[in-house]
């Protein structure tokens, strides 16, 4: 397996099923880029920059308190779509 650290390309034999790093510091790096984008991204949202749905094709503006990146319609839909699968199990289909 391949070390998922973008910064990494070590190849690696996972210890537990769910290792996706090849060492400590290699997860140590990954998180702490996920928490500095997160944090650049809550400060540019909450000084007023605009930002859209990550859904593709979604052209919808979000409200700068909202803290997901997906739009509430596209919520809806993924909900429905999911219900409609599950309902789709439970009938056979």
């Amino acid at each position: 397996m391949i070390c998922s650290n973008n910064g990494c390309v070590n190849k690696f034999e996972p210890k537990t099923h769910n290792q996706k790093y090849c060492s400590d510091e290699c997860c140590k790096i990954a998180t702490n880029i996920k928490i500095k984008e997160k944090y650049y991204y809550k400060k540019a949202r909450l000084s007023g920059e605009k930002f859209t749905c990550k859904t593709r094709g979604c052209k919808q503006v979000l409200n700068r308190f909202t803290t997901d990146e997906v739009c509430e319609v596209c919520k809806a839909k993924d909900r429905e779509k999911e219900r409609q699968s599950l309902l789709d199990m439970l009938n056979g289909e």
